[in-house]
């Protein structure tokens, strides 16, 4: 049975100066110390690109999501400083104030929401008060070169968040590669007119990506808010099928993880936070390192504290030469 989900959004902001991980998260009011760190273990390697997805259930916002702000501040970043990915596709990040917090606290790391004000159209489709996408990564590794919401005649079918497409070099052992890195939210919900928006939303997705970026390493990385091996909506096929359809064109290596029986949404049996690559990153992927990172083992209330999804990610190996 899959139950239906509330409708989420979709943003991101400008790149953020970072300090250090000791020091406190004000509360707002200096009520309480900074809540103690917790040790999360380590899915990326030094050697890889390491590339995560995360939704991270109404961040900053007072009135949803977790009730404890610094807590849930704390919690995000002990998960993303213990994870050691390189970058982070964020979903549902609604305060860009709280944003700056939580990079104020990853030292190393920068930031970007899809409404700051270096992002083109982004101010446009994405306000202050809204769940938006954002994008966290390690400055030693990525640099932003642009960014741009893009696919806004669709910003029906995307529910309302077109998606964020930022233009990055990365450079690793050695290796340094233009890379296309793209943020979406799917829309949510198992009833069928939510299927057939994230199904348009697909199509046209598909056809944006092979006209605007044909070959190029491309990295899709979000809430898709559906899963790969059959749809979350009852008797339908998956919606993104004209991309699973287009291998080895386009890949999603996270597809095997739902067949293989995880989940990246607690309380349900399906994964719907995926990364989906282009052949020419698909080059360099680490066989068989996509995971469902299960943090919840290692954060207290992970789910009342933190968020109701996993992170999910993927390896990397950029001394390939891609295609």
């Amino acid at each position: 049975m899959h139950a239906t989900r509330p409708a989420v959004c979709l943003l991101l902001l400008p790149i953020a100066a970072c300090g250090s991980s000791s020091s406190p998260i004000d509360p707002g009011d200096g009520s309480r110390p900074d809540p103690q760190p917790v040790q999360v273990p380590a899915a990326g390697a030094s050697s890889t690109f390491d590339v995560a997805t995360w939704n991270v259930l109404n961040f900053g916002a007072p009135n949803s999501g977790p009730s404890d702000e610094p807590l849930q501040l704390a919690r995000v970043r002990d998960v993303i400083l213990g994870t050691d990915a390189d970058l982070w596709g964020m979903q549902e990040v609604t305060s860009a104030t709280a944003f700056a917090t939580l990079l104020a606290q990853l030292p190393g790391y920068g930031g970007l929401l899809a409404n700051a004000p270096t992002v083109e159209n982004g101010a446009a489709f994405y306000d202050e008060g809204e769940i938006k996408v954002g994008l966290v990564y390690k400055q030693s590794v990525v640099a932003v070169q642009s960014a741009r919401v893009v696919l806004t005649g669709l910003n029906r079918e995307f529910a309302g968040r077109p998606p964020l497409e930022v233009r990055v070099r990365v450079g690793l052992e050695g290796a340094e590669h233009d890379v296309v890195a793209m943020v979406l939210h799917a829309k949510a919900n198992s009833e069928v007119s939510s299927w057939e928006q994230r199904a348009a939303a697909a199509t046209g997705l598909h056809d944006y990506l092979n006209d605007a970026w044909p070959d190029a390493p491309v990295f899709v990385v979000g809430d898709w808010n559906d899963d790969l091996d059959e749809s979350i909506t009852p008797g339908r096929d998956t919606p993104y099928r004209i991309f699973l359809d287009a291998a080895p064109t386009w890949v999603f290596p996270t597809e095997t993880l739902g067949a293989g029986g995880a989940t990246s949404i607690l309380g349900f049996d399906d994964v719907i936070d995926h990364i989906l690559a282009s052949d020419e990153s698909m080059v360099w992927y680490e066989a068989g390192s996509a995971l469902v990172h299960r943090v919840n083992e290692h954060v207290p209330r992970y789910r009342e504290t933190t968020s109701d999804h996993l992170p999910v990610l993927a390896r990397f190996r950029l001394d390939r030469p891609s295609s």
